[in-house]
């Protein structure tokens, strides 16, 4: 009684159905995906492009640069290597931060402070 209601599919015309779907999915993702690329690579130049670089400088440079700012504070001896300053020794607490703000002044990658406040 239902049955002669239900429109049957050919086997052919449910070929051509799916292969239109195959085809039309397939050109929305060669047209979405690279354009999806490009929006990416353009804000990571943006990006490159507002930055400017970070400045590291050399452990030879470094070195001699903090060996001229610790002369100024007895009993302070520092280490560099790979870009990282160790400061080592005593310190009095009123020049701890000068003496820190001049180290980063330097542009070493870090500054590890192993000093001992004396009072």
């Amino acid at each position: 009684m239902y049955g002669h209601h239900v429109k049957q599919f050919k086997p052919n015309r449910m070929k051509k159905i799916n292969w239109l779907l195959i085809l039309l999915i397939t050109a929305t993702c060669i047209t979405i995906i690279p354009s999806c690329k490009n929006k990416k690579a353009d804000t990571t130049q943006e990006n490159k492009a507002g930055q400017t670089p970070v400045e590291i400088s050399s452990d030879e440079t470094l070195r001699n640069s903090v060996a001229d700012v610790i002369k100024a504070y007895d009993g302070v001896q520092a280490d560099v290597k790979d870009g990282v300053v160790t400061l080592r020794g005593n310190i009095k607490q009123d020049d701890l931060q000068s003496l820190i703000m001049k180290v980063q002044e330097l542009k070493p990658k870090k500054v590890e402070n192993q000093l001992v406040i004396k009072s």
